[in-house]
């Protein structure tokens, strides 16, 4: 009986998260994408600068404890385990929804725990919030008394994987693995050739 009992809230809270997760998954089904141009550690760069390259795009915050650095080792894997001359046709941006707090120099920080061609970018909330609605990702800024930054983002878990001419081709859910990340990347790299 008492396993029961502690299992309901561990039921319920699963059942939280995965409605988080769905409803996440949704914030991003209306995607439209494009071109634009926030702050990396070299200045200002656009997607557009990227033109012949395979792109994957995700948005979070550095301060985030678990989605965040869990995608950024996927992709990481994902970059790891392709040959030098695909590597150099990839880039990952990892684009900030904490500008206030995610500097340029802390995304380049952060971001070089896990691999050089992930880029962090950030711009002012005017700029962020401009790309969030051109790729349809829905965030919020929750506040949270008991934590050290007092709040905590909420957003969602996909990434984005843009083909060599910056279109979208396909939101990869948080559950997939590095190497279906690497499977999608090659075949976009052939497709190119």
């Amino acid at each position: 009986m008492f396993w029961q009992r502690s299992l309901k809230p561990l039921l319920l809270a699963l059942g939280i998260v995965a409605l988080c997760a769905s409803a996440a998954s949704r914030a991003v089904s209306d995607a439209k994408g494009g071109d634009f141009t926030l702050n990396g550690p070299d200045g200002p760069l656009s997607l557009s600068d990227l033109h012949g390259k395979v792109v994957l795009i995700f948005f979070g915050y550095t301060s985030c404890p678990d989605v965040c650095p869990i995608t950024l080792a996927r992709i990481n894997a994902s970059f790891s385990a392709m040959r030098e001359q695909e590597r150099d046709r990839v880039r990952a941006l990892f684009i900030t929804l904490d500008p206030e707090y995610d500097t340029p120099e802390r995304l380049a920080k952060y971001t070089s725990y896990f691999h050089a061609n992930i880029i962090g970018l950030s711009a002012d909330v005017q700029a962020i919030d401009h790309v969030t609605r051109q790729y349809g990702v829905k965030y919020s800024k929750d506040p949270m008394p008991g934590s050290a930054l007092g709040y905590s983002i909420s957003h969602p878990t996909d990434v984005f994987l843009l083909d060599t001419e910056g279109r979208i081709v396909e939101v990869i859910p948080h559950e997939a693995k590095s190497n279906y990340i690497l499977t999608r990347v090659r075949e976009l790299l052939n497709a190119s050739d």
